[in-house]
């Protein structure tokens, strides 16, 4: 009785340490840019045999802003590159011995981008390596523009009295854009030259629906006298 029990929990803690194995095992750092083994944002601690090199991959959009922080043993030098998808160094990071390493880093496209770590001289031993991943603030930006316009309606009339009317009407366009924190003042997309085109080409739009004549828009009062032209009078 007393064996069974024991081998029940000795296999009950072997399977235990089966999951365990298999994440330590997914856990390998990358050999080359093929096999770096992709992080999230957390802190993540790894080993580095003197002379190795560890490749880890970062996924990023547009405008993220990464954050690296490479804390090296005690009394050891790591040294890390940040390699674009293209697999150019775009920044690189080697403080003395001892030192924290940091690399700060706005993406201009989305991508994999890759972090490397390797040590300097005879270097060996446990780091953790801090990744932060912020994304780009926006703020609502709103603009109005109000333009004038003048909206000629022409209509025939009895006895081939033709009647003009230009009536005066102001119309205002509001486009709704969205503007990078701390990305100056400029619209994403928007100038006050193509606001005021946006603007224009909506009145003349309106204008043209507008102008259709209607039945009983004016009426002719025939003149008195030799000489006397046809007026207008509007209802």
């Amino acid at each position: 009785m007393r064996s069974s029990i024991i081998s029940y929990l000795a296999l009950t803690l072997l399977l235990s340490l089966i999951p365990t194995a298999f994440s330590q095992a997914a856990r390998v750092p990358g050999t080359n840019y093929s096999t770096a083994l992709e992080l999230t944002v957390g802190e993540h601690t790894f080993y580095l045999e003197r002379g190795d090199v560890h490749y880890f991959a970062v996924r990023l959009e547009r405008d993220d802003t990464l954050y690296i922080l490479l804390t090296p043993p005690t009394n050891q030098d790591f040294d890390m590159a940040l390699v674009s998808p293209s697999r150019d160094v775009i920044e690189l990071s080697v403080r003395a011995t001892g030192f924290t390493e940091r690399i700060t880093y706005t993406a201009p496209s989305s991508g994999i981008y890759y972090i490397v770590v390797f040590p300097f001289g005879a270097s060996s031993g446990a780091y953790s390596l801090l990744i932060g991943i912020s994304k780009p603030r926006v703020t609502t930006v709103i603009s109005t523009v109000t333009v004038a316009s003048y909206i000629t309606l022409t209509q025939k009339e009895l006895r081939d009295v033709v009647i003009v009317m230009t009536r005066e009407s102001y119309r205002t366009v509001t486009v709704t854009s969205q503007q990078l924190v701390g990305g100056g003042l400029e619209l994403l997309g928007w100038s006050v030259l193509s606001l005021a085109i946006l603007a224009v080409a909506v009145l003349i739009r309106d204008g043209i629906v507008r102008a259709r004549p209607l039945a009983g828009s004016g009426r002719v009062k025939e003149g008195e006298g030799s000489g006397q032209g046809a007026g207008v009078e509007e209802t």
